[in-house]
Parts: C-alpha cells; structure tokens; sequence
C-alpha cells in the first residue's frame, strides 16, 4: 500500500469506529493534560531569573543549627556575619553581598503605608545583574539618606509617574526624609529577592536601601550575631572556585570568629553548633521548608498522574485489542489481497498515532488553558511565566511520551491480531484471543482498578485527615473569632486606646486582646529557658545532655483579656498586669514540667527567664495563672509547654470574639475608621488562619480527589469496553442461556464472570496498597485522625464506589443483552 493510501485507510478506519476512538481518546486527553500541568508547574518552580549572570556561579551562604533545642532545617539564610568574615579572608569569592528584610513605615498622604524594605549591599546589583529605570542603584546603596522604589512602590505613591521625574521626590519614614535617587523594576518572581513568605501579600511595592541607611532596624550586634540566620549573603565563585569548598571556607570563619568562643560552653563540647553549605542559585528552588512543601505536592500530583497515564494507556490498549478482534475478517481480507504483516503493522500504527497526537495536541491547549489557574492555586506568583510561552521542555516531554505510548499501546494487540490464520476469519469464522490474550486484558483491567482504588483511597483518607485538622482541640475556640493585623513594624505600634475603648463599648464585641502572635496561624514562636527561683527542677524537666536545667517555654506576649477572647480554660489563679512586677500565665504542660503536682501550686511562684540563646536568664516573673493545656504548634509538631507574658501595652495582632463573623468584620472596619490611627490592617478569620496552615493537606486533599476521580472514569472506560467486548463474543451463549430459561440475573452472572477475578484481586491489593500509604501519611502528624475514621472508612467507600461505578459502567450493555433477539445471534 502507498503512503497516501495507507493515510486514507486509517483515516476511514477512525471514522468507523469514531465512538471507540474518543472513548479511548478522552482518557489519554485527561491523563495527558495531567501530566503536563504537573510538568509545567514543576518547569516553573525550577526556573532561575533569567536576568542573573551565570547563576550557577552565584552562590547562597546556606546556615542551620544544631544545637539542642535550637536545631534548625536548612534555611535558605545564614548570619549577616559571613559577609564581612570571608571578606576579610581573601578567598577566591567575589562580589560578595548581604541582603536582609525589613519593613518602612512612610507618611504618605496623611496615612502610613507600610512598605517592604530590602537592605542590600552596593555589591548585590552586579551580583544579581540588578538594574535601573533611573538613577544609579549601586550609588543609592551607598548613601545613607537615599531610597530606590520599585516601579510598583512608585505606581503606588505617585500613579503612573514616568521613573525619571521621581527622582529627586523624598519620602519621610519615623521622622527621617529619605531622597529617591533610583528606580528599579518589579522583581522577577523568580528573583531570589522577590517579596514572599509574610511579606508576599505586599506585591511588588517595595524599596530597597543599603545597610549603612537609618531605616536598617538591626542593630550593629545583631549583624555581627553568630549563630542567628537574619539574612542572606551571596557570593560568586571565581574561576578556581568549587562550590563545594564553600562549606569549609564558612566553617573555618565561623570557628575563627572572637564570638565564637563566647557561645556556651554546652554547645561547643565534642560538637559543633551549626553546619554550613554553599547553594548554587539554580539549586536555590529546591531548598527551604517553603519549597520543600511545594515540591511535595508536585510530587504527589506527579505520581498520581503518572498512575493516570499508565491507567489511560492500558485501557487504549485494551481497546485496540477488541477492535483488532472485531476485524479479523477484514485483516484476512487484506491478507488475501497481498497485505503483508508489516503493511498491516503500518496501517495500524497509524492508526494507532492519529488519535495519540490529536489527543496531544488537545491536551497542550487544555494545559495552556488552564496553566494559570493552576499556577495560582499552587502559589505561583501571577507574574511568573509558565504556559505563556509553553516551555521547550514540557513540550519535549509530551512528545517523547507520545513516542512512549504509541508502541506500548500497540505491541500487544497487533501481536495478537498478527497470529490469527486468514482462513477461518474468511469462512466466518473468527476466534477470541484465546484464554492467554483474554487474561492479559483482565489483568489489565485489574491494574486500573487497583490503580483508581489506590488513589480514591488516598484521597479519602487526606479528606478524613483534613476534616480532622480544621476540628481538632487544640485548648482553644475558633468560632466567630477574627483577626486585626495593624500594618506596622513591633517596635512602632501607636496608641491605640481610642480604638480599643471604641472595642470595649460596642455590644458585637464580646472579648478583644491584644498579642504578637495569631494563636490560630503562626505555628513558631520565639522561646524561653525558664527555671524556678531557689527550686532546682526535677530530673524530667532538664534540657539536653551538658545544657541548663529548666523548661523550656513558648513565650506570646499578650494582654489579660487574651484567654477569655480564645475561650481557654483558666485552672487556678487570675490574669492581671500590675504589682511592679512582670506577671506571666503558664498552661498545665508548663506547670508539670517546672515540676508543680497540681496546676494551682504553680500560681504565685516566682520563675527567671529572659536569657539568650536558650540560656539562663535574670528575669523575674510571678505566675498569676495557670491554663489547661494549649498548644500553638501545627499537627506535625509536638505540643510545647506554653507562657503568656501578660502586657496592657499595644500590640500589632489584636483578636477580637464577636456575636457573628460578618458582623463582627463590618464592625471592625467602621471602628477602624472611626478611631483608629492612619495605618492600614487586614482582617481574617480564626478559621481562615487555620485554613492556612494547613494549605499543602488541603491541596493534596483537592488534587488527589480530582486525580482519582479522573482515574475511576479511565478505569470504567477499561470496564465498559472489556464487558462490551465479552458480551460480543458470547452473545450466541448468552441467547442460549434465555431460551433455556436463564433470566436478567443469571446472564448479567454470567458476564460478570469476566469482571470478577481481576476485581477481586485489585481490591484486596489496592486497599493494602492504599492503607500502607495513608498509614504513612498519617505517621507524619503528631495530631492524626483515629485509624477507623480517617483509614478504614475511606477504604470500605473508595472500594464501595468503585464498585457502584464499574457496575453502572457495564450496566447499559447488559441492557443491550437482555433486549437480545434469538435472530439476532442465531443468524
């Protein structure tokens, strides 16, 4: 057969069987689409800006500690320290720059608008290939009265102001007057400055100084600090550099430090206290807790698409099996005609192409389509490119996927087909692909069920887990409890008594409290060793091998009403600031870890605290109360001993328990503008707050419900077409079977027959499956849901529906068979 011909024979083949085709071709559309939106988001979370010169070169000073009780992960940030240490030691690294970030309060138009501030070194811009739209960037980090505003920060303050006329223009931040000298552009997302973490929801409104600028709030200690990550310091290696020298060159600074040998002792013996690398910027992506959780998900949803694919190829598979079945008599027709085996190869190869790249090409628009909301739910900044152009690689991959699939799909079917003698086909006679093929095709078949029940499962269980995150005690009540974040850095919070008098008189607001922490939010804190006055504490409550006995706490900083605004159970004693002294609230954990048999014999007694670094401190305070055990810690850490330093002073997080959220929310919008000062706030739920964190479970829980719904379809598709396939070859039986009395039920036993084993034996490996893996996932939360609710139950109803949807899968061509004419089958 010529080329053209064999195109017009496939062509004409499709169009025969066009239903078929797009059942088989929808599965691998969805699969397709899956795999390559896993890819695309995946391409952008790797990708570097674009504008850094060689940055594979460029390297991150990574810092983590490991001292007890202080262990840290890798994080992405190192003291400030490292600039000037490995400066002075003439290495083969240059420039070397710090950045750190900090916020600037300034006056604009009668309200402070708070800004994010990036303090940087003059070295940072050739560093990071920064520029400017005017003005010089280096030079204005160089002076101390100057300011540079993004292009944002500029639009912000001035509205579409040309970048040149700007400069000049002066800002007034706590009293000082800052001269904008330059004009940057918005960062790149993908820039390792870009604003993200807490300071993410400020955009691209941001200024940058240098760290010689009156707005730098870190104190000349806190920069020549040792062991505290309060920045980041870049460095680019020299040609006769290795990054993985870097390590050894930070260590031996650190060790050479004057500081060094200030730092406990306990830290020091036999053991260092920290572990240092260098991170090469394309390798800064895949570092830090942040994107180790995005990752995370990638890697989840890209497991669960590779199990969709694979589940969409058997079932192309399966289907191209039947319909090769369905032609025996056409392919010994074409036989007879001189058609040899590689022709027939050819015909259906392409065949087996068209429908592969119409789905591929479907699914690169559907991916392109949909990429934005994708990237926006995965937390991709919108201005970060990711389908818009599609990448080189993701299209490279869909095609060698494609390229994967075609023969895959093909090799077993045409096997099959290839076999079959001409002549009886030609005499009317065509034959099964005997119990060996029939087998393959169940086995098959049972692969996407198990494959669909594993990922149902799954879901189910991070549903259960979910559920159970959003529910859990922690010792303190959500419900109708909003948030009011005053935009303004800790240490210039105004006063506020206006506003909170306006609080305490209006009949929405139950309980209101000032704190510098969201209980319902942040789960870190800042803590405290705190001991005892004149009690040695017990063997239990002493820290680490060689450390200061005591207890370590969790120390919030809060006003009395704190408790009765969370709903927390107070066990003994009563909250007050006054006495000349500082008064602190402790939770039970607390009291039983200082060693106190009850939790009221704490109340009165005197602890000292304060120290730095986790070390004994001088300061007094009396506990005044005690509180049933609370725990601000997330579900995947334990709960800590918690103190509550009791202050009537303004804080910046103010929680409010009103009557009715919506209320209550309109109720702090209108007192805000009636008495509260020229800053600005932001509003969210306690429930809202916990929604956030816990936002990878609950994206988890989203995209493996989405995959395995989409995986129960291909798998159904795999069902409709293996008992469509079976009810062909044996309708004469199954007419039979009627004439000798069988009725509905015992035909549709019958042809259930074909279904029964692969099911069964998918079920029962696809529930271990699926149970070794949300045991798992479980196993990763302190806080996890009881094993019936949250593993059993998922099970019993992934496997329940399905079973529900296989059955309604095949139910229409059990129909088919029952309304079966004798005629029909007998002919």
């Amino acid at each position: 057969m010529s080329g053209a011909l064999v195109w017009r024979e496939a062509w004409a083949g499709l169009q025969r069987r066009r239903l078929a085709t797009l059942l088989a071709a929808s599965g691998l559309v969805l699969s397709l689409t899956t795999a390559l939106l896993t890819a695309l988001v995946a391409l952008a979370l790797a990708d570097t800006d674009p504008a850094i010169p060689e940055p594979e070169r460029v390297v991150l000073l990574d810092f983590r500690s490991t001292v007890p009780q202080m262990a840290t992960p890798w994080l992405t940030a190192a003291p400030l320290a490292f600039g000037p240490m490995l400066q002075a030691r003439h290495l083969p690294l240059g420039p070397i720059a710090r950045t750190a970030v900090g916020g600037l309060s300034v006056l604009h138009q009668g309200r402070v608008m708070p800004v994010y501030l990036q303090l940087a070194d003059a070295e940072l811009v050739p560093l990071l290939g920064l520029r400017a739209e005017a003005g010089d960037l280096a030079a204005t980090l160089r002076r101390r009265d100057a300011v540079a505003l993004s292009r944002g920060l500029l639009r912000k303050l001035w509205g579409e102001l040309p970048s040149a006329q700007a400069l000049g223009r002066t800002l007034t931040a706590k009293g000082q007057v800052y001269t904008v000298t330059a004009v940057y552009p918005d960062a790149d997302p993908r820039s390792p400055l870009a604003a993200r973490g807490t300071f993410s929801t400020v955009g691209t409104a941001t200024a940058m100084v240098g760290f010689d600028s009156p707005a730098r709030e870190i104190s000349d200690d806190e920069l020549d600090a040792l062991v505290t990550a309060n920045g980041r310091v870049y460095a680019r290696l020299q040609p006769s550099a290795q990054v993985e020298q870097v390590a050894g060159w930070m260590r031996d600074a650190f060790l050479a430090h004057p500081r060094y040998q200030q730092l406990p002792a306990e830290w020091r013996a036999g053991r260092e206290p920290a572990q240092f690398r260098g991170l090469p910027l394309t390798a800064l992506p895949f570092a830090g807790e942040p994107n180790a959780e995005r990752w995370q998900l990638v890697g989840v949803v890209g497991a669960a698409a590779g199990v969709l694919l694979l589940l969409a190829a058997f079932n192309q598979m399966n289907l191209t099996t039947a319909q090769l079945l369905q032609r025996q008599r056409e392919t010994a027709l074409r036989r007879s005609q001189g058609a040899t085996g590689a022709q027939l190869l050819q015909l259906w190869a392409l065949e087996a192409l068209l429908p592969l790249l119409a789905s591929a090409a479907l699914a690169a628009l559907l991916a392109w389509w949909m990429a934005p909301a994708v990237a926006a739910w995965m937390g991709i900044p919108p201005g970060q490119p990711v389908a818009d152009p599609m990448p080189a690689p993701a299209l490279a991959g869909l095609a060698g996927t494609v390229l994967l699939l075609w023969p895959l799909t093909l090799a077993l079917p045409a096997a099959v087909a290839l076999r079959r003698p001409p002549a009886p086909a030609l005499q009317g006679r065509t034959a099964s692909e005997g119990p060996w093929g029939r087998r393959v095709r169940q086995t098959l078949l049972g692969v996407q069920f198990g494959g669909a029940l594993v990922l149902l499962a799954l879901a189910g269980v991070l549903a259960a887990q979910q559920r159970h995150l959003m529910a859990a005690d922690q010792g303190f009540d959500l419900h109708d409890r909003m948030w009011l974040g005053v935009m303004v850095g800790p240490n210039d919070v105004p006063n506020l008594d206006a506003f909170a008098a306006a609080l305490s008189r209006h009949p929405a607001v139950l309980h209101w409290a000032y704190s510098d922490a969201r209980p319902a939010a942040d789960a870190q804190g800042r803590t405290e060793l705190v001991q005892r006055l004149g009690v040695a504490p017990p063997a239990a409550a002493a820290s680490a091998a060689g450390a200061p006995a005591g207890q370590v706490l969790r120390m919030t900083t809060v006003s009395p009403g704190f408790f009765a605004t969370w709903g927390m159970r107070v066990l003994a004693g009563q909250a007050r600031v006054g006495g000349g002294e500082t008064t602190v609230v402790i939770d039970a954990k607390a009291a039983r870890g200082l060693g106190f048999a009850r939790p009221q014999d704490a109340v009165g007694a005197l602890l000292t605290g304060g120290g730095d670094l986790l070390q004994p401190g001088t300061a007094q305070r009396r506990v005044v109360a005690v509180v049933a055990d609370v725990k601000l810690e997330s579900a995947v850490d334990d709960a800590r001993p918690q103190g509550f330093l009791l202050s009537d002073q303004p804080q910046w997080d103010l929680s409010i328990h009103g009557r009715d959220l919506a209320t209550l929310r309109t109720v702090l919008q209108d007192l805000w503008k009636a008495h509260g000062p020229p800053l600005m706030i932001e509003l969210a739920s306690a429930e809202e707050q916990r929604a956030s964190l816990y936002q990878l479970p609950a994206r988890l829980t989203v995209a493996l419900t989405a995959l395995s719904a989409l995986a129960v379809g291909v798998a159904m598709l795999g069902a409709y077409s293996l008992v469509a396939d079976t009810l062909r070859r044996r309708r004469t039986e199954l007419v039979l079977r009627r004439l000798h009395g069988a009725g509905p039920a015992d035909m549709a036993r019958a042809a259930a027959g074909e279904l029964a084993v692969p099911l069964a034996v998918a079920t029962v490996l696809g529930a271990v499956l699926a149970a070794a893996a949300g045991m798992l996932y479980l196993d990763s939360f302190v806080d996890a849901v009881d094993p019936l609710s949250g593993l059993a139950l998922p099970l019993v109803a992934a496997v329940l529906l399905s079973l529900l949807v296989t059955a309604l899968a095949v139910l229409r061509h059990l129909r088919l068979a029952w309304r079966l004419q004798p005629a029909q089958a007998l002919q």
